[in-house]
């Protein structure tokens, strides 16, 4: 039987580090670090390492090496280096494998025919939708072996299936399917680059009729009500009543046809079975769920939005390291065999039909996302142990579901994951106020495991606030491996917020709840960030009176209860100029932090007004908008009530649109 590629595209791998070159400034002092702790990490000095994935975001900068034998990565062994946005070394980690063996790494078969006969050994009747074929050392099979580690998604064939190929005799060493799936019905199992530059294409707006983030939720009622049951995709007037009208705020559009894809989502046919990818004349996406549309359209708005949220409003670079993808996130509403299962592989989603279907639920939906999220984050170093990636997806969802305050917090839907495709007559869903705790109540099974991990993280959520909390967890996840257990995931999402510099009070309170969950956190030895320099405008009087920076400068301990002191005191007059000031914190050790404060002169405010311009909206969470006849040297400056200066940005049109999620 002969196969074909549904995209056209094979991808050999050979080498990781020559398909996609990682830079970063940081490698020549993360390479001494692995250096001066090569006896702690047993490292064999035959042994060298490439740098194979670099992440810079608002908590520093990751870098993971790749261990090589002979030049060969070895499989699912790395070191990784963390470094705070201020320079220091704040977290590592390391998979790294002392008793991988010699052995002769050039291979005697090819890889096209290692290619062949993982084909063949899958006995793959339907077009290809994603290969790629890497040649490893791996000792998960008993003994160290060369071996290509060939992935294939097929139409005809739910899931991901991984084969083992021994690239000295052409031996099929292993099978298995490696997809995450959402659903303990089908798969309990673990295993499973820089994002790629799009260039612009044709997107317009559009809009559609969703579930927001499902009927239940939207009405309000317990699934069962008259009306709020699946009834075969039934469009009862309850359900058509709780669709919600939503704006597609991209939507490409190429010779007079509207197709859902944009810059961050894209429809395919990845999985069977084959309803087309509901393309039309018209930007309106308007289906009932009785409409093979309406999974179409609800499952591409709600990954775009949750793509645009992180990137854009988090400002936390996550896209596919997939090649095939180009940094989209490719869907299929309706896949997965039609089972009652959906599931993520190689920057795909597929989700099934059984039941309820699965995309008609935001949860289910972003639960898969989350999957690929914590792939892409970790470069392919996703984590299993203890359920973490199943806790990370049931947490991603109800992180969204709950930002819309559809349910009390003394309802028991609050807590649900699944509200509509789960808790009912099909299956039980899941849950994020999950009894158990760590470690005592793990039972070994990762879907139920999953939720301690769900269960804590939505705990700090309640407490802190959603977007500290999706900019902790996804930055802490950046400083996990795939062996990473709930517990150092736990210790990686505190040291996050602390590297991002979260007020004491928030990481102390973080501390407390994975304590209260079971989690051992380690003692917060007394850490101060470095202060940037401040800019401020005198007053009338041409001088400038010093506030307290205390908040500025965060001593963070165990109970917050470090002393500080500032030099010059709070109180001091100063006339313009450049000052240092000084904020010492103690709390049985010392550490002091020294700032420059400039100090503009005063500017009569009456030479210098200008009333044609409007800003809106305000106040803002997200993005302000300046519109008004700007000169080509303008900009504009944002203060906080102290006068310090927090934001400058340059004037580059009559309409600006300035990022101001990151401000307090």
């Amino acid at each position: 039987m002969k196969t074909k590629l549904h995209f056209g595209i094979v991808a050999f791998f050979v080498f990781i580090a020559t398909s996609n070159a990682q830079v970063s400034e940081k490698e020549s002092e993360a390479r001494l670090w692995i250096k001066e702790n090569e006896k702690e990490l047993l490292i064999n000095p035959d042994d060298t390492f490439s740098l194979r994935f670099v992440r810079k975001t608002q908590a520093g900068e990751t870098l993971r090496f790749q261990q090589l034998k002979n030049g060969v990565p070895v499989f699912d062994s790395e070191i990784l280096v963390h470094f705070s946005p201020y320079g220091e070394i704040t977290s590592t980690a390391s998979t790294y494998k002392a008793s991988i063996a010699d052995i002769n790494t050039t291979p005697s078969i090819t890889k096209e025919n290692a290619i062949a006969i993982s084909n063949q050994a899958l006995e793959i009747s339907g077009d290809i939708t994603f290969q790629e074929n890497k040649l490893v050392v791996y000792d998960k099979l008993g003994g160290t072996k060369l071996v290509y580690r060939v992935v294939t998604d097929s139409f005809s064939k739910a899931g991901s299936w991984e084969t083992i190929v021994d690239a000295q005799t052409g031996e099929v060493l292993s099978v298995k399917d490696i997809a995450y799936y959402y659903n303990k019905h089908k798969h309990d199992k673990k295993e499973s680059n820089p994002p790629v530059s799009m260039a612009p294409l044709a997107f317009v707006s559009g809009s559609g009729m969703v579930f927001n983030p499902d009927p239940l939720s939207q009405a309000g009622v317990a699934y069962g009500a008259a009306g709020y049951t699946d009834g075969n995709d039934a469009a009862t007037t309850q359900l058509n009543n709780a669709r919600t009208s939503v704006t597609l705020p991209q939507i490409d559009l190429t010779g007079g046809v509207y197709k859902l894809k944009s810059t961050y989502a894209e429809i395919k046919e990845l999985g069977s079975p084959a309803k087309g990818l509901f393309t039309q004349a018209t930007s309106t996406f308007n289906f009932t769920r009785s409409e093979d549309g309406f999974e179409a359209v609800n499952a591409f708005y709600h990954i775009d939005k949750s793509m645009r949220y992180i990137n854009e409003t988090l400002g936390i670079p996550c896209l596919p390291y997939q090649a095939a993808n180009a940094g989209v996130v490719f869907f299929d509403p309706h896949g997965a065999n039609s089972q009652d299962n959906s599931f993520y592989s190689n920057g795909q989603l597929q989700f099934g039909e059984g039941g309820v279907d699965d995309a008609e639920d935001a949860d289910v939906v972003l639960h898969e996302l989350g999957h690929g999220l914590h792939d892409w984050i970790t470069g392919g170093g996703l984590s299993q142990v203890n359920g973490l990636s199943e806790g990370s997806g049931d947490y991603w969802a109800v992180s969204y579901s709950r930002s819309l305050n559809q349910w009390a917090s003394n309802t028991a839907h609050y807590n649900w994951v699944f509200g509509w495709d789960g808790h009912n007559t099909f299956w039980n869903g899941r849950t994020t106020d999950y009894g158990a705790s760590y470690s005592g109540g793990l039972v070994g099974q990762i879907h139920t495991d999953g939720q301690i991990w769900g269960t804590v993280l939505m705990k700090i959520w309640d407490g802190i606030g959603r977007e500290k909390t999706d900019k902790a967890f996804l930055n802490g996840l950046d400083l996990t491996t795939s062996n990473t257990n709930q517990q150092n995931a736990a210790i990686a999402v505190r040291t996050a917020a602390m590297d991002m510099n979260y007020p004491c009070a928030d990481v102390a309170f973080m501390t407390e709840k994975f304590e209260e969950a079971g989690y051992i956190m380690p003692s917060i030895s007394l850490r101060m960030n470095p202060i940037p320099n401040q800019t401020v405008q005198a007053g009338a009087s041409n001088t400038y009176t010093l506030p307290s920076y205390a908040e500025l400068a965060n001593p963070i301990t165990n109970s917050c209860d470090a002393g500080l002191t500032q030099s010059p005191v709070v109180g001091t007059v100063l006339a313009p100029g450049t000052y240092s000031i000084t904020m010492v914190a103690t709390s049985g050790s010392t550490v002091s932090r020294t700032f420059n404060l400039t100090i503009l002169p005063f500017l009569d405010i009456n030479e210098n007004v200008r009333n044609n311009f409007i800003m809106y909206p305000n106040p803002a969470a997200n993005v302000i908008t300046v519109k008004g006849e700007f000169e080509s040297n303008e900009s504009v400056s944002i203060h906080n009530i102290l006068g310090q200066l927090v934001m400058n940005k340059a004037i580059t049109s009559n309409e600006q649109s300035i990022d101001v999620s990151n401000l307090a």
